[in-house]
């Protein structure tokens, strides 16, 4: 049979191609190789892991298959409904507030001749502190007696203390303004960023057809910060959903006052450290996990639906 049959030819050119790929992209497979396997060791893992517990009755050490007990189980425990909800809650008021402020003063900071540094540099600094710090910060600001500062400052008004984090109705949304006090400076600087990147251009033009300051501000740099808008109120979203350290830190383990505070995440570690049932943990984490990429997906579809 001659060797310039085609039949014969095909697997040699499969390995030549073969090589050439190894040459031309073994090296960078190489060096992405470490990467690659603490991903697959410390996140795809325990993920694969944590989605077969959630469908045992286990403490994490023995255990046997029981179905979707663990799922009905959750889905009629009041406690998981109401840790649903706070997070939810404490989640939309929060994407709203850091967003809308956020915005504003990074719009501000844009428009300044002089400082801008400065400015940066002051409402980034939050975001280096802890949370636990930041916890521990708010608890002595928001002191329920005259001797919190807030309540001190509003006593000169001749306004009565407020319990900040002691009332049900309340602590949620101080919550809220404690994690803008956060996050504030990282959002800022990716809207800074944002404003920086439209081309004056656009702003002359509108100069030109004698368009004022708001109606610049609501035409031109709103719609261009679309994409920058989009990110942001992502990474909120899956952050606010993934709260934990500062909720613990002010509610504690029951999420107080009256599990006001208590989050789907406070609610997985209840369960499965606490209470070792890490069957019934796992699955409340796959509901979370399953309930965070629903809403990127949705934020996604919905503001580039927006834009276009």
């Amino acid at each position: 049979m001659s060797i310039n049959n085609p039949k014969i030819q095909q697997p040699y050119r499969k390995k030549n191609r073969l090589l050439k790929f190894v040459k031309e992209n073994g090296t960078g497979y190489l060096l992405c190789a470490p990467l690659l396997a603490a991903i697959f060791i410390f996140v795809m893992y325990p993920m694969f892991q944590m989605i077969l517990y959630s469908f045992q009755a286990t403490n994490g050490i023995s255990g046997r298959f029981n179905g979707i007990t663990n799922y009905r189980w959750i889905f009629n425990d009041r406690l998981f409904r109401n840790s649903i909800f706070n997070t939810g809650r404490m989640a939309f008021f929060a994407i709203i507030l850091n967003t809308s402020v956020c915005f504003i003063i990074a719009s501000l900071i844009n428009n300044l001749v002089r400082g801008k540094s400065i400015f940066k540099s002051l409402y980034f600094l939050p975001n280096v502190v802890s949370a636990v710090a930041v916890a521990m910060l708010f608890n002595f600001l928001f002191y329920a007696s005259p001797a919190g500062i807030v309540n001190g400052f509003l006593g000169w008004f001749g306004i009565s203390p407020i319990g900040w984090l002691v009332s049900p109705s309340l602590a949620p949304f101080s919550m809220v303004i404690m994690g803008l006090w956060r996050s504030m400076g990282y959002d800022t600087i990716l809207f800074l960023a944002g404003l920086q990147s439209i081309p004056r251009e656009i702003y002359e033009a509108a100069d030109v057809d004698g368009a004022g300051g708001f109606r610049k501000w609501f035409s031109i740099t709103i719609p261009s910060m679309r994409p920058v808008f989009v990110f942001i109120i992502m990474m909120l979203t899956i952050s606010q959903m993934r709260r934990f350290e500062d909720i613990y830190m002010v509610g504690g383990v029951g999420g107080n006052p009256g599990g006001a505070l208590s989050t789907v995440v406070l609610y997985v570690y209840r369960t499965a450290m606490i209470s070792r049932d890490v069957g019934l943990g796992s699955a409340a984490a796959v509901v979370l996990f399953i309930i965070i990429l629903a809403l990127t997906l949705f934020n996604n579809r919905v503001l580039n639906r927006k834009g276009e």
